[in-house]
């Protein structure tokens, strides 16, 4: 049913924190403003080929009313939080027909459409309403084209023209101190079955894969683990495979002004990992990864 994650929904509180994407090397949609839900929003495309074209939204809430209104609650919260991660977008090719079968389940999808400032539709949406099953808002969305379309159209408006080398989304995740129920929802709710599992001392993660990319639940490995009192929320972190040499990356982003940390072995086997802070890319850290 899910067929990709579409995008990672950051809230930040203006829009000047693009320019620190444009720093590094990224190229970011203009700013769009949304009639229906109150909000406005830049966005950096990622992606080699349609299949894993993903992208990341900074989105500031600029009437609250309208916000509140259109159920974005979780915005304006997020706002006066001073920003963060606060929903996912996973794509389908039929949003009317998912929202059906959830709501058959018990689980209600509300359908709306987005429009841009001058009346054209962005897309069809419905927010799902997990019950609290995950700790972050959950929308289902479709566009009026295909996404072979869609990826060429954003390629052609210079939308991955970055000179940053960000290949695809590797992965997402979210701290689910509840492995049991998460894996539950993941596996007879959403319908994605369980990709892959990590052990360490400290953490079980649980890989999701949806499309290219894989959201990861992670969770305390036992009572004693460090995860164990940490409560369940999304993680504001995209991890992003690089083109190239991971040491290259991390040299270039120092050189554009960024705390890279130095490259080390990731969690996820055949991996090397670095990252740039969350402070520095308005709230939303950035990881990344190689395979080797």
């Amino acid at each position: 049913m899910l067929e990709r994650i579409d995008h990672l929904v950051c809230v930040v509180p203006d829009l000047g924190v693009a320019a620190r994407y444009e720093q590094l090397g990224l190229a970011l949609t203009p700013e769009t403003r949304h009639a229906e839900t109150g909000a406005a929003n830049r966005a950096c495309f990622v992606g080699d080929s349609a299949a894993s074209a993903a992208y990341l939204e900074l989105l500031t809430v600029v009437d609250e009313a309208k916000a509140r209104a259109s159920g974005r609650q979780q915005y304006v919260e997020a706002a006066a939080r001073g920003g963060g991660a606060v929903a996912i977008a996973f794509g389908v090719s039929n949003v009317a027909q998912a929202a059906r079968t959830f709501e058959a389940a018990g689980y209600a999808a509300p359908l709306s459409a987005v429009h841009r400032a001058d009346g054209t539709k962005v897309c069809d949406i419905a927010q799902l309403d997990s019950r609290g099953a995950m700790p972050f808002a959950i929308t289902l969305i479709q566009y009026p084209e295909t996404w072979a379309a869609r990826h060429e159209r954003s390629r052609a408006a210079g939308r991955f023209g970055h000179s940053f080398p960000l290949k695809r989304l590797d992965h997402l995740a979210a701290i689910t101190p509840d492995l049991d129920a998460a894996r539950a929802f993941w596996t007879e709710v959403l319908r994605v079955p369980v990709y892959g599992e990590i052990h360490s001392p400290q953490m079980t993660i649980l890989q999701m894969k949806v499309g290219d990319a894989i959201f990861e639940l992670l969770g305390p490995a036992g009572p004693d683990s460090p995860m164990a009192g940490r409560p369940a929320a999304l993680a504001s972190m995209a991890a992003w495979e690089v083109s190239g040499p991971l040491d290259d990356a991390v040299a270039l982003a120092r050189e554009r002004g960024f705390s890279c940390s130095d490259a080390e072995a990731g969690v996820i086997p055949g991996t090397r990992r670095a990252s740039i802070p969350a402070a520095e890319l308005g709230g939303v850290g950035m990881q990344l990864l190689e395979y080797v």
